[in-house]
C-alpha cells in the first residue's frame, strides 16, 4: 500500500452528520494513502468520535466553538505534515487526488499550492461549474490573479493542497466568514507558485444547509472588496484595473439585488472590514449611493437585464 507523508487530509466538522461518512471514505479510500484528521469545532454529539474510532482516523475536539474560519485554519495547525488539505465534511474526493498531488509536487517541489478542477453535487446531480480556471505548472500565481479578474473570481480553494509554512494562521481569519479564503489567496498569489490538475478531482456539495446560502449578503459583500482592496493593487495593465472597477461595480449591484432591507441595515451597522468598505462606497460613490437607495425591485431587473446583454460579464 502506498503511503506519502508529504500530505495531511483535515476534515473540520460541526454537527451535520448525513454527509460525513461518505466523505472521509473518498478520504480514506485513495489510491495512494495519507494521514486524516478530524476537527470537531464542540458538537453537541459525538457522532463524528465514534466513527473515527472505528475507522482509526485521528480525532480532535475544539474545547468550545471557535467559527467556520477558525476549525479550517485549526487543520493547519494539527497536521504534522508538509501540505495540508481541508477537505469539507459534505464534499468527496477522487481517489486519485492524493496521487495527483504527489506527482505534481515530485516534478515542482517548489509548489505552494495544487488545487484541481471539480464539479458541482445537487439535489439534481453532477453539475459543471460555470468558473474559468488556469491549469499545468505556475512558478508565479500571476495566471491565478489574471483570471480572477478577467472571467470573475472562482478560484477553487476548498480543492487545495496548502504549503503549512506559507497557510494563514488563525488570527488572520478569526471571526471572518465570506470569502475570507479568496481574499487571503488572491492576496498572496503573485508570491506563491501553483499547480492546477486539470482533472476534476474533487466533487463539492451544493444544497439547501449550506453555509454560504445563510450568510449570502456577506459573501457578496467581500467580493468587490476583493476586487478593489486586493486585486486592483496586484495589476498595473490599464484594461486589468478597468475591469477591476467594473467587476466590483457589478457585485456591488448584485448584493443590493439580492439582499433585504434587514440584511443590508445589519451590515451597514457592522464594523469589519468589508461592512467599513461597504459605508465607504456609498459615501464617496454617487452611483453606488444611488443604487442602494432605490427599491430591491428595480435593482434587480436592472442586474437581470445587464446579465443578459452580457454587460456585467
Amino acid at each position: 500500500m502506498e503511503f506519502t507523508d508529504l500530505l495531511t487530509i483535515a476534515m473540520p466538522v460541526y454537527e451535520r452528520k448525513e454527509y460525513f461518512r461518505e466523505a472521509l471514505e473518498s478520504a480514506l479510500n485513495q489510491t495512494v494513502k495519507c494521514k486524516v484528521i478530524v476537527i470537531d469545532n464542540c458538537s453537541s454529539h459525538d457522532f463524528f468520535e465514534q466513527i473515527c474510532k472505528k475507522k482509526n482516523v485521528t480525532y480532535y475536539r475544539n474545547d468550545s466553538n471557535i467559527g467556520i474560519a477558525g476549525n479550517f485554519a485549526r487543520g493547519f495547525e494539527l497536521s504534522e505534515s508538509k501540505y495540508v488539505l481541508n477537505l469539507q465534511d459534505d464534499d468527496v474526493l477522487h481517489p486519485q487526488y492524493v496521487e495527483s498531488f504527489v506527482d505534481a509536487v515530485t516534478k515542482h517541489p517548489d509548489i505552494d499550492v495544487f488545487y484541481s478542477d471539480f464539479i458541482t453535487m445537487t439535489s439534481e446531480g453532477e453539475k459543471p461549474h460555470h468558473h474559468t480556471l488556469p491549469f499545468g505548472y505556475m512558478e508565479t500565481g500571476e495566471r491565478v490573479i489574471e483570471y480572477g479578474i478577467k472571467y470573475r473570481l472562482g478560484f477553487p480553494y476548498m480543492t487545495s493542497a496548502i504549503l503549512k509554512a506559507k497557510a494563514h494562521s488563525f488570527l488572520e481569519i478569526k471571526d471572518l466568514i465570506g470569502s475570507y479564503d479568496w481574499e487571503w489567496i488572491y492576496s498572496v498569489a503573485d508570491r506563491f507558485a501553483f499547480y492546477g490538475e486539470s482533472r476534476k478531482l474533487y466533487k463539492y456539495r451544493i444544497h439547501d444547509n449550506q453555509t454560504t446560502h445563510k450568510t449570502e449578503s456577506t459573501f457578496l459583500l467581500t467580493l468587490p472588496f476583493i476586487y478593489e482592496n486586493v486585486l486592483d493593487k496586484k495589476v498595473t495593465d490599464p484594461k486589468l484595473k478597468k475591469k477591476v472597477l467594473k467587476n466590483a461595480f457589478w457585485e456591488l449591484v448584485r448584493l443590493k439585488s439580492m439582499a433585504g432591507k434587514r440584511e443590508i441595515k445589519s451590515l451597514l451597522n457592522g464594523q469589519n472590514k468589508y461592512e467599513l468598505y461597504l459605508k465607504e462606497k456609498l459615501d464617496s460613490n454617487r452611483h453606488i449611493s444611488l443604487i442602494f437607495h432605490s427599491p430591491r425591485c428595480f435593482v434587480k431587473l436592472i442586474y437581470k437585464c445587464s446579465s443578459k446583454l452580457g454587460i456585467n460579464s
